[in-house]
């Protein structure tokens, strides 16, 4: 009986089983690839070197990331300003809230300059948003008072908190701004207009984002006795992150949250003002609503003209 020869592959010293077995490695090897990139596809999904954090899981790393800052501030945070008063509030500020989301930067391998958009601000952004900010506390203070007609202010959290701010020194006056306005100024920007926006920035539409950003901005703020203030915390969160999707600078609202801070820390500072401002029967004057949405209106309109670079997402 005449052997039978298995079939040879047009133009190969190989017969047709050596060809399925390359064949085979092959679809081996592409699995095995196949296999390895799913292994990092959830870093990936947090987002990619050279931008920020990118899709649903950058989204979800977000929420992840305030769940655990939320957790450490209360387990840790409050402590500290409990056993170790001022020093543990500048403390608990840099350790918790700061570093946090700086870790998060490194761990998930983000671009720090878009994460964070750290990019100076121009000459007409810095006058734009200094328009905004003077507008903005304006329309904040009618929303306070809005907002107290519902929720009463409590009178002693107010006049415990000037107590606490008065400064009768200019050392004390330079601590105080140290305590209430650099640190905070630069720790919240860092994580609630850095990683949280641009966390949000990527899974929803830039509105969306900006309102997202300013609500978690004022649900930081909650406490039994801070209640009151969620509107206007809210609402200047959402102006900031505004000011940082426009300019594409987050130093400009590290700089307009710092001079707020310090404003309030100032008019708490001087008598005669102090005594104006824990004042909770008074109503805001009519001028405020029309001279704040012009100064708003004129800001925005500066902003817009002199608009930074967009981020990766936006740019397609």
């Amino acid at each position: 009986m005449s052997r039978v020869e298995a079939p040879r592959m047009k133009g190969s010293g190989n017969d047709g089983y050596g060809t399925l077995d390359r064949n085979l490695a092959r679809a081996a090897g592409r699995e095995a690839r196949r296999h390895r990139s799913s292994r990092v596809r959830v870093r990936r999904d947090v987002g990619k070197k050279g931008g920020p954090p990118s899709g649903a899981g950058g989204l979800a790393a977000t929420v992840a990331l305030l769940l655990v800052v939320a957790g450490l501030y209360i387990v840790g945070g409050v402590p500290l300003q409990l056993f170790l008063g001022e020093p543990g509030l500048l403390l608990a500020q840099l350790t918790f809230l700061l570093l946090p989301p700086l870790v998060f930067v490194w761990w998930a391998r983000l671009d720090p300059v878009w994460t964070l958009s750290l990019r100076w601000p121009s000459g007409g952004q810095l006058g734009g948003g200094i328009l905004v900010l003077l507008g903005g506390t304006q329309l904040a203070w009618i929303l306070a008072w809005a907002q107290s007609l519902v929720m009463p202010v409590p009178a002693e959290y107010l006049e415990a908190m000037a107590s606490l701010l008065q400064a009768d020194s200019l050392g004390r006056y330079l601590w105080l701004l140290v305590l209430a306005a650099v640190v905070p100024a630069l720790a919240e920007e860092v994580l609630f207009r850095g990683v949280v926006l641009s966390g949000f920035r990527s899974a929803l539409p830039t509105l969306w984002a900006v309102v997202g950003a300013g609500l978690v901005f004022g649900l930081f703020h909650l406490s039994p006795q801070t209640a009151f203030r969620f509107l206007p915390t809210a609402w200047l969160g959402m102006l900031l992150a505004w000011v940082v999707v426009v300019s594409g600078s987050l130093p400009l609202a590290i700089l307009l949250h710092f001079l707020n801070n310090a404003a309030i820390l100032t008019i708490v500072a001087i008598p005669a003002t102090r005594e104006q401002m824990t004042d909770i029967e008074g109503e805001p004057s009519l001028l405020l609503l029309p001279v704040g949405l012009l100064l708003l209106g004129w800001g925005l309109w500066i902003l817009h003209a002199n608009r930074g670079p967009r981020v990766p997402e936006e740019a397609g």
